[in-house]
């Protein structure tokens, strides 16, 4: 009988040491759980503080975003404009192409020929206007030689 009694006294002692370590264990998870209680109080009351500004933020972002799409909307007219233009560029490309390919060399070079005397009458006029922009001043003036000296001598048409 003596080994029940040693039996039962040992169970009661491991009984007692497993109540005392859930107990202890209970004992942290009370403190961590009025730990969290605690945090979530305080998130609480930042996310009310926050709530109205973030309310404020999200219908500002939305006038943006609906703005942005109103204008973006209304560049669609100049994108359409910029397509048509190189619609036509390419028609006319197309165009000159098929033209030329029509004429012979010798159709083509007759074409070609006022716009090349074009080209060179140009370059006629720009070589003149340019030696006629770098003359000297419209002095007229002789020089007469006397021995060593020089002399200017004056026609009275300077400045003319």
């Amino acid at each position: 009988m003596e080994i029940i009694y040693l039996a039962i006294l040992l169970c009661a002692i491991g009984f007692a040491i497993a109540a005392i370590y859930i107990s202890f264990v209970l004992k942290r998870v009370a403190d961590v759980t009025k730990t969290l209680g605690t945090t979530l109080k305080e998130v609480e009351q930042q996310l009310q503080t926050i709530t109205p500004q973030l309310s404020i933020s999200i219908k500002e972002t939305a006038k943006l975003v609906d703005d942005t799409g109103e204008k973006m909307k209304a560049t669609d007219s100049i994108f359409d404009s910029i397509d048509n233009v190189g619609k036509s560029i390419y028609t006319l490309t197309e165009a000159y192409k098929t033209s030329t390919a029509k004429l012979n060399d010798e159709q083509f070079q007759q074409s070609l020929k006022p716009i090349v005397e074009m080209l060179k009458w140009s370059e006629v006029v720009s070589q003149v206007f340019s030696k006629w922009k770098k003359q000297p001043s419209n002095k007229n003036e002789v020089m007469i030689r006397k021995k060593a000296d020089i002399v200017p001598v004056n026609t009275g048409n300077e400045g003319y």
